[in-house]
C-alpha cells in the first residue's frame, strides 16, 4: 500500500518517462528550492501526502544533475503507516536518471535501496539493505547489477521528465527501472489543454494519460491521468490513477518557488502564503 501514495509519482508525474532520448535536451527550467506538497485522497478520505523538493545541483560522473527528493507520508488512519523518502539525481539537460535511492519504513527495519546508473558501462548497480531500528544490525539483501542499453528513468525522475515534455503532442513508450527490473509504460501526451479545478480556481492544464504495464512502486497500475500548468515549470496540478485500493486523486495543496503561481489568482496566492507561514512557525 506504500505503493498507493507514491503512486503519484508515477502518475501525477505521469512520469511515463520514456527511455530518455539519447540527445534530446528539454530546456526544463530547474528551480532550486522549489517545493510542491500534495494531498492524496481515496474517495473523500485523505490517506496521505507527497512532498517534492529540488534540493540542489551536483555532478554525477561529469554530468550536471539536480538532486530531487520526495517524502511520502500517510495520514493517521488504521490501514496505512507510511513515512518513506525517495531521492534521485536527474540529468539537468535531458532529464533522465543518474542515481536513485529510497528509504522505506517497515515495522522493525528500514529498507534502503540504491540504483546507480553507469551509462558508460551499460549497467545499473543495485544495492538493498535492511537497516534494523533501535541500533540494530544492517543486513545486505541484494548486491547485483542489471544491464541497460539506453538512458532510463526511475520512480522519481519520471515526474520531472513528464513535466519537461507535458506540452508535447506524441505517444511514447517509457522505460523505467522499478522493483529491480526494467519496466514498460505507455504515455499519451495530448498537447491539449483541459480545465481542472485547483485551489478553488478553474484553470487550464496540459492533459496527458497512459497505462502502466506493471504495478509500480507507488502501487499505481493500469490507467492514469494528469494535468500540468501552462507556465514553463509545468507544475503537476492534479492526478487521477488506479492503485491497489482503488481510484486515487492527488491534489496540489501548497508550493514554494513557483513562478507561474499567478495563474491560480490572487486569493490562492494569499492562502498559499498563509500556509507557508504556518509551516515555518511550526518548525
Amino acid at each position: 500500500m506504500r505503493k498507493l501514495i507514491a503512486v503519484f509519482v508515477i502518475i501525477l508525474v505521469l512520469s511515463l518517462t520514456t527511455t530518455a532520448r539519447e540527445s534530446n535536451a528539454n530546456d526544463f527550467p530547474w528551480k532550486i528550492g522549489e517545493e510542491l506538497f500534495y494531498k492524496v485522497k481515496y474517495t473523500f478520505i485523505t490517506v496521505g501526502s507527497l512532498h517534492f523538493t529540488v534540493l540542489g545541483e551536483d555532478s554525477i560522473r561529469g554530468q550536471k544533475a539536480f538532486h530531487c527528493k520526495m517524502h511520502l507520508k500517510s495520514s493517521n488512519i488504521p490501514f496505512l503507516d507510511l513515512d518513506d523518502t525517495y531521492d534521485s539525481y536527474i540529468d539537468a539537460d535531458s532529464v533522465y536518471a543518474h542515481r536513485f535511492w529510497s528509504i522505506e519504513n517497515h515495522d522493525d527495519f528500514r529498507l534502503y535501496t540504491l540504483y546507480d546508473m553507469d551509462y558508460s558501462q551499460n549497467q545499473i548497480k543495485i544495492t538493498m539493505e535492511r537497516r534494523y531500528k533501535d541500533g540494530g544490525d544492517t543486513v545486505q539483501v541484494l548486491d547485483s547489477t542489471a544491464v541497460i542499453d539506453s538512458r532510463i528513468q526511475d520512480g522519481l525522475s519520471l515526474l520531472y521528465y513528464a513535466r519537461s515534455v507535458a506540452k508535447k503532442s506524441t505517444e511514447e513508450d517509457v522505460t523505467v527501472f522499478s522493483m529491480n527490473q526494467l519496466r514498460g509504460t505507455s504515455i499519451n501526451l495530448t498537447g491539449e489543454k483541459d480545465d481542472i479545478k485547483v485551489q478553488g480556481e478553474k484553470v487550464d492544464g496540459y492533459f496527458l494519460d497512459g497505462k502502466m504495464k506493471f504495478v509500480g512502486i507507488a502501487g499505481i497500475k493500469e490507467d492514469f491521468k494528469g494535468w500540468f500548468s501552462e507556465d514553463p515549470q509545468s507544475i503537476p496540478l492534479h492526478a487521477q490513477m488506479k492503485a491497489i485500493v482503488g481510484s486515487v486523486k492527488v491534489n496540489l495543496e501548497w508550493w514554494k518557488h513557483w513562478d507561474g503561481e499567478k495563474l491560480l489568482g490572487d486569493e490562492a496566492i494569499r492562502e498559499n502564503e498563509k500556509k507557508i507561514t504556518m509551516i515555518e512557525l511550526s518548525k
